[in-house]
């Protein structure tokens, strides 16, 4: 049990680019030589396996963001929809998440140098990068904010996860069943210390399920933070080992809810990791007793969006007047090398 920190403000942004599943299949094959009945065949088996992924998956979309959009312009925007115009002195820490960026300066320093020149007031806040850990790292961001707040006596917190995913997955036919599932987005929230938020964290978990067997299932790196306008080199673009990955997910989905459902009397929303919503957020679901309803879910339309999934689904279920005073929601992310995240909320 921690004392509670309120939330205070969510936002997020979603690319206006939306790709469907054949476009995404183009784009796949868009660089293969028909020049033999062999490569004929990977185009022809690539168009087929397109037609496939929203019976497979549920996925209908995805959004991408264009080439020349910056993920520091966008992170300034995003912490702009957060703060108030007269708030900026005290926010205390940035934390980014990003399984697309990695180096230095890291993403949050940059978003920083970035906001000041529009942002006078801003101090001098803790900036804090969170990668490695791929679609948890939002998660944990939340995890240490809490206790930054807490150990540290930060007033305002700003958690933001930034995914530009589109520039890291491999556009080839043999990386189908990875990069398909990726998208674009941008969401965070901001943490208080003070109880005057219309919610509280109640509860915060981040821990691991790491082995040799499944430390290289997911794989890959991102953009140079300080070289965003650089390729991603083939050898680092993004890798899951498909089936073995989505078991591993749906066991740890269903293992964190049934941890919260034994220490709380009921979860009236679930918001996971959008990862897929087929083979894992709905036999989830099943297993836990969760009902459909009240399942939070955004993978049709925007595939995983990896850290940024939660807070963007966070941020559209606010926005959508559906929660009520005394509700709770059970944020769960879960991610390379089997990592976990979560947090249980309650709306007031």
């Amino acid at each position: 049990m921690i004392r509670p920190v309120s939330i205070i403000n969510t936002a997020g942004i979603l690319p206006d680019r939306s790709i469907s599943n054949s476009e995404m299949g183009e784009l796949l094959i868009s660089g293969v030589q028909i020049d033999d009945e062999a490569a004929a065949e990977i185009v022809s088996n690539t168009r087929e396996r397109s037609e496939l992924i929203e019976r497979k998956t549920g996925l209908r979309a995805r959004r991408f963001f264009p080439r020349d959009q910056s993920p520091v312009a966008v992170g300034v925007q995003l912490l702009e929809r957060l703060i108030s115009a007269d708030a900026w002195h005290e926010l205390d820490a940035i934390i980014v998440s990003s399984s697309s960026t990695q180096g230095f300066p890291g993403l949050s320093q940059q978003i920083v140098a970035a906001a000041r020149a529009a942002h006078q007031d801003l101090g001098s806040p803790f900036v804090l990068d969170i990668g490695s850990n791929a679609c948890t790292s939002f998660m944990y961001g939340v995890a240490i904010a809490v206790s930054t707040i807490q150990a540290l006596g930060y007033r305002r917190v700003a958690c933001i996860a930034i995914e530009f995913s589109s520039r890291c997955i491999a556009y080839d036919p043999i990386a189908f069943g990875t990069s398909t599932l990726f998208g674009d987005g941008v969401a965070g929230v901001l943490l208080s210390s003070k109880e005057d938020g219309w919610a509280c964290i109640k509860h915060v978990r981040a821990s691991s399920m790491v082995d040799a067997e499944c430390v290289g299932m997911i794989k890959g790196g991102g953009m140079q933070a300080s070289q965003l306008s650089s390729d991603v080199p083939s050898l680092s673009r993004w890798f899951m080992a498909g089936p073995p990955v989505a078991i591993g997910a749906t066991r740890i989905l269903i293992e964190e809810i049934r941890r919260y459902q034994a220490m709380v009397k009921r979860i009236d929303w679930l918001i996971p990791h959008q990862a897929n919503l087929t083979r894992i957020l709905i036999p989830a679901c099943e297993k836990t007793g969760i009902h459909r309803s009240q399942l939070c879910a955004s993978f049709e339309e925007t595939g995983n969006t990896s850290s940024a999934s939660i807070p963007l689904v966070l941020d559209r279920l606010v926005r959508s007047g559906n929660v009520a005073a005394g509700q709770t929601a059970l944020l769960v992310g879960f991610g390379a090398s089997f990592t976990v995240g979560s947090a249980l909320i309650e709306f007031r």
